[in-house]
């Protein structure tokens, strides 16, 4: 369904990993540091492309850049790596030069995540991605920046697209939709959780648990997820159109980014 509708999909480490091994030649699929470096196996077949996520919490961690660099060595070009998260602009350049093709940005601020809340780490989300934007581009990097966590609705997506994201990460916003992954259902609402809740360490295997940086939310339906596309294609079009831009690259050339201050923010999400 994802797929039909244009949406790329990522299989989250909760699921079992010889099953999420098998779906890695067709989608992006998450897997820990651990069991990243178990796919280092020249006696294994694996598909001739192959999409992986490397999915931890704290993305600054060398560790990770390390383990993307031999999975690079050991799978050669056919191979497209994801990383992350990162919360600070400085990070962007070692995964761009470990050969990273895609990047996770953004910490704490996803709907099921507490990180932020909790333990004070954050970055402003919208400086982060303009920030490593400008890096991407005064270095000529390739690798893609993804912004994930924390998208309200549509103006939210369009907002990253201007300040220089080339992928947005939506979590909850399609877990409203009717048409979806299957989530646990409690009457009419569907359970929602961040991948830092204890019910989602235990899916991933861990037998000593962490105090958990996620929590869980009860969703209700709210809308098809065609429809949710076709709304986004055509908001995304107009917004482009208020900034005389027919492509995203001018978009992110023509938008305009004013900083607002606390008082102007809380009466425009307040009225």
């Amino acid at each position: 369904e994802y797929h039909r509708n244009k949406i790329s999909c990522v299989i989250p480490r909760t699921i079992s990993f010889d099953l999420t091994t098998s779906m890695m030649g067709t989608c992006f699929c998450a897997f820990g540091l651990d069991e990243a470096l178990s796919l280092i196996n020249p006696n294994k077949d694996y598909p001739k492309k192959q999409f992986i996520l490397l999915d931890i919490a704290n993305g600054t961690m060398l560790e990770e850049i390390e383990v993307g660099k031999k999975l690079k060595e050991f799978f050669g070009s056919t191979l497209t790596l994801m990383g992350g998260n990162i919360g600070h602009p400085a990070a962007y350049l070692l995964y761009d030069m470990a050969g990273f093709d895609f990047l996770r940005v953004g910490i704490g601020d996803g709907a099921g995540c507490l990180t932020s809340k909790q333990l004070g780490v954050s970055y402003p989300y919208a400086s982060l991605i303009s920030d490593i934007s400008n890096l991407k581009y005064r270095y000529h990097s390739h690798c893609k920046i993804v912004a994930d966590g924390g998208m309200d609705n549509y103006s939210d997506i369009n907002k990253c697209l201007a300040l220089g994201a080339d992928y947005v990460m939506c979590g909850m916003l399609f877990a409203k939709a009717t048409k979806r992954a299957d989530l646990d259902q409690i009457g009419d609402k569907f359970i929602y959780r961040g991948m830092s809740t204890k019910s989602a360490q235990k899916d991933m295997g861990n037998s000593k648990l962490k105090t958990a940086e996620g929590r869980t939310l009860e969703l209700q339906k709210e809308y098809t997820l065609e429809g949710w596309v076709d709304n986004f294609n055509s908001y995304l079009r107009s917004a482009m159109s208020y900034c005389d831009s027919r492509s995203l690259k001018e978009f992110r050339e023509k938008a305009i980014c004013q900083v607002m201050s606390p008082n102007a923010s809380y009466k425009i999400n307040n009225k």
